[in-house]
């Protein structure tokens, strides 16, 4: 009777492992399921704090950035430039001299991002986490936003919004693009919530100018503006812009001496911080799926743990 029900066990283990398996894989889809155990609806005040009242659980930076790093930034003329928002187009500049076209995910750690980045590859993520990382070097307080187009999977976007401390104001920034945003007529750089808005309401509101030398992501904003309006209701705030923090913890570093790769696919999974969604009509079918997703994640994950914890105790006997 014992083994008998030994086998049954097993066997409703090793169903339970399949279904995990097939909520976890391939690759895009595990993504989508860390992203739905990391979402979280967001609050307006959730969007609208300065440095001055940073919110109690943002992850903020407090370690300093990789050597190679603090010396680009300095270099760049970032650590003299008068004002937060000339140092933050410096750093552009810095990161998209040597670029030629969008590459390929790095996937590494930071050093070795910036000089993939050097060599001319990267994709948007890559240069987010180097410019966050080289930002935190110059004294500019930066935070990390991003849009997706398949109901906050993963598939989209990343750029950031500089503080402007001498305007007290946000500023939006789009590194691996290459842009910022004004309305026409002004040369004053619009926050990252005024460009959303103006794209929902009124895209020819809309501007998009040269942050620094270096290629364009896009040589017609026509297009840049269509793609950013297609990603506008799906827009979230990433909950730190800790990156040097993630690059460094003890089993990061013990991985990199396997793999930069694998160690930076596990950070991605174990060490970011939630993703706080802007919430509308729009998108609460996309949301409230992601919802019902983490929800079927967390049970598969307490069934395959309590068959492995009852297999283990019936083959102990």
């Amino acid at each position: 009777m014992s083994s008998g029900l030994t086998i049954v066990n097993g066997l409703a283990l090793f169903a339970a492992t399949g279904w995990l398996g097939k909520l976890m894989l391939p690759y895009r889809q595990a993504v989508r399921m860390r992203n739905a155990l990391l979402l979280s609806r967001g609050r307006p005040e959730d969007f609208q704090w300065t440095p001055a009242t940073v919110p109690s659980d943002f992850r903020v930076e407090r370690k300093r950035a990789p050597g190679e790093i603090e010396k680009a930034a300095q270099d760049a003329g970032a650590g003299t430039s008068e004002g937060d928002w000339p140092k933050a187009l410096a750093l552009v500049t810095m990161l998209l001299r040597h670029s030629t076209s969008e590459g390929a995910a790095i996937q590494a750690d930071l050093a070795t991002t910036y000089v993939r980045i050097m060599a001319g590859a990267g994709y948007c993520a890559d240069y987010v986490r180097v410019f966050l990382a080289a930002a935190h070097a110059s004294g500019i307080f930066c935070r990390q936003w991003a849009f997706s187009f398949d109901g906050f999977g993963g598939h989209g976007h990343t750029f950031v919004e500089v503080y402007d401390r001498q305007h007290g104001k946000w500023r939006f920034l789009d590194i691996h693009n290459n842009v910022y945003a004004v309305t026409p007529g002004s040369d004053e750089p619009l926050a990252a919530l005024e460009l959303r808005e103006a794209l929902l309401v009124s895209p020819s509101l809309v501007e998009f100018r040269r942050a620094g030398s270096g290629r364009l992501g896009f040589e017609d904003f026509d297009k840049l503006q269509a793609y950013y309006r297609r990603g506008a209701p799906q827009w979230y705030l990433w909950w730190g812009n800790d990156v040097i923090t993630r690059d460094s913890t003890w089993l990061g570093r013990a991985l990199q001496t396997v793999s930069g790769r694998l160690a930076h696919a596990v950070a991605s999974i174990t060490t970011l911080p939630r993703l706080v969604v802007i919430v509308s009509d729009d998108n609460e079918s996309k949301i409230a799926s992601m919802e019902s997703l983490r929800q079927r994640l967390i049970g598969a994950l307490i069934l395959v743990a309590t068959l492995a914890i009852m297999l283990g105790i019936q083959i102990a006997r």
